[in-house]
């Protein structure tokens, strides 16, 4: 008898608890749901009383707890679009964290009865509050990531939204955001990632906007230069490959260092490619898609200068010249162009000096020899030096260049001036 009265005590404890818990979901949601000064601390409290008991595996639980931070968030935002003071952070994170209670409300509202069917109460709810809170998801995102520079809340904010688009149970949803603003929130979470310094993160989010048609030459680059600094060549060099086809033909704008503006082709990723031959010593690669690129733009500049260098190094100095001078036409103020070809007469008079020295031991033959074979090309190299240097005065390369030239060619009072510039 004793033993009964016991289990029966025991189960009036249970149906007592039980009762408790539904009481203090239902009372955390009417301190919500008040027309006039709605208690939202005392219903947030309340609310994680009961999902801290049984009520842990209740579907209204948390569904009251999801629509609690709705209405703050319905609050706040109405204040604010009146013009009134609202708490934009703390609204923007109750959208978060009703997202979350959300999800696993929609978990236990769509378990089996049973009679082993689903008959969700509160889905449909759900449904239209994602459904309405995609403009908040969006403005959140932007809230962090431009007032508070908060880019880790940003990306959390734009990732949610996406993640809302993707859930199951979002498929049949009408009036779901155009495709267009998801391509751009894709793109402002890659962003984010970006400036949190989370390779990881941003790799992810460049990859799901990749194909988006959203500020797609951006996603590639950037998506490139983490591949570059991973030094991962095997998803680098096709992508290289991939952008150039994309984007090589588009006209991109810049500025020279005189400030005057120009458009050409982009070049971005033909010129790293040929870097990367290059690096692999495989000259004839890097020339044959610079001639390529030089095909579909042959008035940049750019392109011949770089042309000029291959063929220098491959020990091809006519070439060089002739594309050196083929850049300074259609640039002449093009001051690493005329660095470059003020370089290849100033090697020519060193090779040509130590040449000399080595066969004339006789003083006197020696500097007639180098006033008619050496100087001559000093000469020839001073005037694209000195132009380089006044349109790039911080230039320590020619710099040294000037100085060993006016010194060579006896010219005190330009190696007195440039010796002072160099701090000498």
């Amino acid at each position: 008898m004793r033993k009964t009265l016991l289990t029966a005590t025991l189960l009036l404890l249970s149906v007592t608890f039980t009762f408790a818990q539904k009481a203090l979901v239902d009372q955390a949601w009417s301190l919500a749901k008040k027309t006039e000064k709605p208690d939202f601390k005392t219903a947030r409290n309340t609310i994680q009383q009961a999902l801290a008991g049984e009520s842990a595996e209740d579907a209204k639980a948390w569904y009251v707890a999801g629509n609690i931070e709705q209405r703050y968030y319905e609050k706040e935002n109405s204040q604010a679009m009146y013009g009134l003071a609202a708490n934009k952070s703390g609204m923007y994170q109750a959208l978060l964290n009703g997202y979350k209670y959300y999800i696993k409300a929609v978990a236990f509202d769509t378990l089996p009865n049973e009679k082993g069917k689903v008959k969700p109460k509160y889905l449909k709810n759900i449904q239209k509050d994602f459904l309405m809170n995609s403009d908040g998801f969006t403005q959140g995102g932007l809230h962090y990531f431009n007032d508070e520079k908060d880019y880790a809340k940003a990306y959390e904010m734009w990732n949610t939204f996406i993640e809302i688009r993707d859930l199951p149970f979002m498929a049949n949803v009408k009036n779901m955001p155009a495709d267009s603003l998801y391509a751009q929130i894709e793109y402002y979470t890659a962003l984010a990632a970006l400036n949190m310094d989370n390779d990881e993160l941003a790799k992810k989010a460049l990859l799901r906007a990749k194909g988006n048609g959203f500020e797609q030459n951006l996603v590639y680059k950037y998506l490139i230069g983490i591949y570059e600094s991973e030094r991962d060549t095997a998803n680098l060099i096709p992508l290289l490959n991939e952008g150039n086809q994309l984007f090589g033909t588009l006209d991109v704008e810049g500025t020279r260092p005189d400030g005057t503006k120009f458009t050409q082709k982009e070049n971005y990723y033909s010129l790293r490619l040929i870097n990367l031959h290059i690096a692999a010593n495989d000259y004839d690669k890097a020339i044959a898609t610079l001639n390529e690129v030089i095909k579909n733009d042959p008035n940049n500049a750019e392109l011949w200068n770089v042309k000029g260098q291959l063929l220098e190094a491959q020990k091809d100095n006519e070439g060089a010249i002739a594309c050196f001078q083929k850049s300074l036409d259609l640039n002449p103020n093009f001051a690493l162009a005329l660095g470059n070809m003020g370089r290849m007469y100033f090697n020519q008079a060193v090779e040509k000096n130590n040449e000399l020295s080595e066969k004339i031991t006789n003083t006197t033959e020696f500097n007639a020899a180098k006033e008619t074979e050496v100087l001559p090309l000093y000469r020839k190299a001073l005037p694209y030096y000195e132009k380089a240097h006044q349109i790039d005065a911080n230039e320590r390369e020619y710099m040294v260049a000037l100085r060993s030239i006016y010194y060579n060619l006896n010219d005190a009072k330009n190696l007195k001036l440039i010796e002072l510039e160099m701090g000498f």
